[in-house]
């Protein structure tokens, strides 16, 4: 018993010595007396781009001091995809609060998300404060041309049930958009070469989830039920496209910001 007691106080010793040691601060470097105070004017948006729209994001920054002409290096952040082309630097105007520029993007395809994130330099900001946005990530969706419309289909939702709506084909490749199935939202099915699916994540419905609010539900494809046969013994696949009956079978997750909601089988009836 005294052998632990010693180890105990022996414990309590170094530990209160250790704190009462003196520890090497170096402070942080004050605030250039020069410094225009820049800030981006939002933390990053969700940016659509029609199949005709220049394929480009415009951002803009402002200032507090705006006495003179000032360039402000920019900084790609490491969370950039490869196909955005972010400029060196944005250029302040003497006497201007507010500058802009592009972040142009190429080699996409299209009805998928992209992200870029981008910084101001540290000479042109106050990182002391959060009152400022020094950095910003925002996502961009080029959307295909949905020039073709074939009519009524139906979307079953193993969660929400079937419903009619228009079903859409984009212009030279084989993916169909399903119009508004239950809200306001599209949903967005490729079909590749070999009648495989692709979906990426994308909102559904607003829907009560035993939450006080209702909840935006996303669905994604679950890959893990690919070439499985999903109707006991009948041979349809999940994750699969049928060109005879023009049904599109689909292996779903719903999940929402409280959490994943589980996996359905939904089906696409593509009007034929």
């Amino acid at each position: 018993m005294k052998k632990i007691i010693y180890v105990i106080c022996t414990v309590l010793v170094l530990g209160a010595s250790a704190c009462t040691e003196d520890v090497d601060y170096t402070p942080g470097l004050p605030v250039a007396e020069d410094c225009i105070y820049a800030s981006f004017t939002t933390d990053g948006e969700e940016t659509f781009v029609s199949a005709t729209d220049e394929k480009k994001v415009t951002v803009t920054v402002t200032r507090e001091n705006t006495a003179n002409e000032v360039v402000v290096p920019l900084k790609t952040l490491p969370q950039t995809d490869d196909c955005f082309q972010v400029p060196a630097s944005v250029t302040f105007a003497a006497g201007a609060a507010t500058a802009t520029f592009d972040i142009t993007f190429s080699e996409v395809e299209a009805e998928e998300v992209y992200t870029y994130s981008v910084a101001l330099d540290e000479s042109a900001v106050d990182s002391y404060s959060q009152d400022y946005i020094t950095s910003i990530t925002g996502t961009v969706l080029p959307e295909a041309n949905w020039d073709t419309s074939l009519g009524q289909g139906v979307y079953s939702s193993g969660n929400f049930g079937p419903t009619y709506c228009e079903v859409q084909k984009a212009n030279g490749q084989n993916w169909y958009r399903v119009v508004t199935p239950y809200d306001s939202y599209s949903v967005v099915v490729k079909v590749n070469e070999d009648n495989t699916v692709r979906l990426r994540e994308q909102p559904l419905a607003w829907a009560n989830v035993g939450l006080p609010d209702p909840e935006l539900i996303y669905i994604s494809l679950n890959s893990s039920y690919t070439g499985q046969d999903v109707s006991g013994g009948a041979g349809i696949l999940a994750n699969m496209y049928d060109p005879a009956t023009g049904v599109i079978t689909m292996a779903v997750d719903y999940n929402c910001s409280a959490g994943a909601l589980g996996t359905t089988i939904d089906q696409i009836q593509i009007p034929q």
